[in-house]
């Protein structure tokens, strides 16, 4: 971080010599506004990009805190810092042709962007490597988030908002595509987790499901000493049980199933069918088993519910991430080759 800001330093010293040579010759007629815009944000891109390359602090750096808010919001003010100064040399910029894709602004702020792409793709390798030194994960995160966001500012800059019916439409569209599903993705992040921990607090899925086949042996011994209906309501609960599925069953959750009609059942056969002594014990002790089975359901069906929001999420964006990059890559070619 050290290392970028001496070189924040040394592109500021040509930058200042221009934006000063152009105030002591004055603004071309009719873009005094743009000009001064331009200072502006130049100002805002400077500020923005000394706080985002300020050396890590190692209180904020082991510190828990959510990775939007990492380090005091560095990589937010980093990428303030990037659009404002692309948004700043877009104002200063009057080519003579006029604005476009085409220019040195446009092949300069192009070429940033598909660097940030790949940049950003690299995320899924670095949340994969256990072993990685440097930034912690949640660093990473939170520089994948804001610098992804800063490319819906760079983009249109780039193409100095001339869009038409086209490949580099289709490579713009399907960036902001993913841009657009990683926001829904800030969301998942910020509350599954949470929503997670409070559903099984302190526990792992495998201990659920471990305790509910637990239940299930408990309940079957327990029913030998019953009447043959009740034997049979408690066989229908623990061989129709149903946790999982297909996407569409994961995204459902919790529904009311084998254990809920046996119980149902329990409570029908109490009144039918009066028993007593160690046959009522069992039958008491079915019925609580039955009862927590039911509530462990309930938690197992959130949990599989919250993870398979997750696995959509990353079923959608992660190809669509592939794509842009794809399309943009075929962009940058039939660019070259038909210029």
């Amino acid at each position: 971080m050290a290392q970028g800001r001496r070189a924040l330093l040394c592109a500021a010293v040509p930058v200042a010599e221009i934006v000063f040579f152009e105030l002591w010759r004055g603004p071309e007629p009719g873009r005094a506004g743009s000009f001064v815009m331009g200072v502006l944000f130049a100002a805002l891109a400077f500020y923005g990009m000394w706080i985002g390359l300020r050396p890590p602090e190692s209180e904020h750096r082991d510190a828990p805190s959510s990775f939007l808010g990492y380090d005091d919001y560095r990589f937010l003010w980093l990428a303030v810092g990037v659009s404002a100064a692309a948004i700043g040399a877009y104002l200063f910029d009057a080519p003579a042709g006029g604005r476009s894709g085409g220019s040195w602004l446009g092949y300069t702020l192009g070429s940033v962007s598909f660097g940030a792409m790949i940049w950003l793709m690299w995320f899924g390798i670095r949340k994969r490597s256990y072993t990685s030194r440097g930034a912690p994960l949640r660093a990473w995160l939170s520089a994948h988030v804001y610098l992804g966001l800063a490319l819906l500012v760079l983009m249109p800059l780039h193409s100095a908002f001339q869009f038409g019916w086209n490949m580099h439409l289709l490579a713009m569209g399907l960036a902001a595509l993913a841009i657009v599903t990683g926001i829904a993705g800030i969301n998942f992040y910020s509350r599954i987790p949470t929503a997670v921990t409070r559903n099984r607090p302190g526990q792992k899925l495998e201990g659920l499901l471990q305790q509910i086949a637990d239940i299930d042996a408990r309940c079957f011994i327990a029913a030998k000493v019953l009447p043959d209906s009740y034997v049979e309501s408690v066989k229908l609960a623990i061989e129709q049980t149903r946790i999982g599925g297909g996407i569409v069953s994961q995204l459902m959750g919790y529904r009311p199933g084998a254990t809920a009609d046996a119980i149902e059942e329990f409570t029908k056969l109490i009144r039918t069918q009066p028993l007593a002594g160690e046959a009522a014990d069992r039958r008491q002790e079915i019925a609580e088993l039955f009862a927590v089975k039911e509530r462990l359901l309930r938690r197992v069906g959130r949990d599989i519910r919250l993870r398979g929001l997750m696995d959509l999420w990353l079923l959608v964006h992660v190809p669509v991430a592939f794509a842009s990059v794809s399309a943009v890559a075929v962009h940058i070619f039939v660019v070259f080759y038909y210029r």
